[in-house]
């Protein structure tokens, strides 16, 4: 008896120990794999134009990066499904938990390359000036200078390039655009640096604003998409793939000057702005 039940103790801890490493298999189950069982890949979208833009009347999302992952699943053959997340600040969390198989438009920090994982670049972004219409400055040696007060968001990568580009210039530091644009047309500062995007808005908005500048040396990050960090490369090596053919072939800058035009409000687009390396 002792020993029948010696074996039946055996076998049920081997049917126990069975079903766990059958429900960590599905636990574990990879970002590529979930796609092709499920069919759909999930992609995070906020407000924030001209990235990602919902239409009040029908629901429906546009924008520069909605349109680049609409391609992905496309080439994926697969149902894209758009997932509403709080802003930037959630896109880490929602990967990592996986609320979402991806997004867009991340700056790859090494901070955050401790938590999720990254594929591209699928643009880069420029950071460009606009002075005040008594200031002259054109490249970014004119405004590495003490005499010359540059505005910048506080703790945003606005201030970290102008550290890098000008870094004698005098900082004039704001927590909102706005106050920005109005210390910089009122002359309390000579000039604000930016994103290209948000200085064409900007500029087009407060036409008392003087010239709009792209300055030498180039500064421009590179935007990735983000995903979930994990052994299986099929989902990484697609994106990154994805990323350099529609690079090469300049439909992911048509894709971000398309959008500009259409939900920024913008006008037209200078020559010299580009969102390519």
């Amino acid at each position: 008896m002792r020993h029948v039940m010696t074996r039946l103790t055996a076998w049920l801890t081997g049917i126990v120990l069975l079903l766990g490493l059958t429900t960590a298999a599905v636990a574990q189950q990879s970002t590529w794999e979930q796609i092709k069982d499920t069919g759909k890949v999930r992609f995070a979208v906020f407000s924030y134009a001209p990235y990602f833009v919902k239409d009040p009347a029908t629901g429906e999302w546009g924008g520069a990066l909605v349109e680049m992952a609409r391609d992905v699943a496309n080439e994926l053959k697969v149902e894209l499904e758009l997932v509403e997340v709080g802003g930037w600040s959630e896109l880490v969390l929602a990967i990592s938990t996986g609320k979402v198989d991806f997004a867009a438009g991340m700056q790859a920090t090494p901070v955050r390359a401790t938590a999720i994982d990254f594929a591209g670049p699928i643009y880069w972004i420029e950071w460009v000036t606009v002075n005040n219409p008594n200031f002259d400055g054109k490249n970014w040696e004119d405004y590495n200078n003490p005499d010359v007060k540059v505005a910048v968001m506080t703790g945003s990568s606005d201030q970290l390039l102008l550290e890098k580009w000008a870094p004698k210039a005098t900082q004039v530091q704001f927590k909102e655009l706005s106050q920005i644009i109005l210390a910089v047309s009122s002359g309390r500062a000579d000039a604000f640096t930016t994103t290209v995007l948000s200085s064409m808005i900007a500029k087009e908005k407060n036409p008392g604003l003087g010239t709009f500048n792209t300055p030498k040396p180039r500064a421009a990050l590179p935007g990735y998409f983000g995903i979930r960090s994990e052994m299986d490369p099929r989902f990484k090596n697609f994106l990154n793939w994805w990323a350099e053919w529609n690079n090469k072939l300049g439909h992911n800058e048509r894709r971000m000057k398309e959008a500009m035009l259409q939900y920024s409000g913008i006008s037209e687009i200078p020559e010299t702005v580009s969102f390519t390396e």
